[in-house]
Parts: C-alpha cells; sequence; structure tokens
C-alpha cells in the first residue's frame, strides 16, 4: 500500500507543478506583450459599452430630481 500512496501522492504534486507552470508561462505571455496584467484583462475592459459622460447641468437636474424624491418619501413617512 505505501507504494500505492507514494504514487498518488507524486502524481498529485505533479498537478500542482503543471499548474504553476501554466501560471507562469501566462506570466511571461504577457509581460513579452508589454502588460504586467493578464491578456485576458485588457480585452475584456475593451469590450466593454462605451460610456458616456453627463454635462454639469444634467447632473444638477438628477441631483434636484433625487432630493424632491427624499423629500416626498420622507413626507409621506411622517
Amino acid at each position: 500500500m505505501a507504494f500505492i500512496d507514494l504514487i498518488h501522492g507524486l502524481k498529485q504534486t505533479e498537478r500542482q507543478l503543471v499548474k504553476q507552470l501554466e501560471g507562469v508561462r501566462t506570466a511571461i505571455a504577457s509581460l513579452e506583450m508589454g502588460s504586467a496584467v493578464s491578456p485576458g484583462a485588457n480585452v475584456q475592459r475593451r469590450r466593454g459599452r462605451k460610456r458616456r459622460r453627463l454635462s454639469a447641468k444634467a447632473r444638477a437636474a438628477i441631483s434636484r430630481a433625487q432630493k424632491a424624491r427624499w423629500a416626498k418619501q420622507k413626507a409621506a413617512s411622517r
């Protein structure tokens, strides 16, 4: 039985080392691309939706509307 346990332990260690090797290869590939981040992260960021910016006037209007909603809710709870 000890021989079987030894083989099982060696196979488990081999799996761990293969996983580590994959991580090292990924890190090397990302460094070769000129980025310290994994290559997949940059691709996902570029695929995201384009965000539109609100003008100061629009932000102020939204702020006033939200404050009015809060005041209405506060008055209703009393």
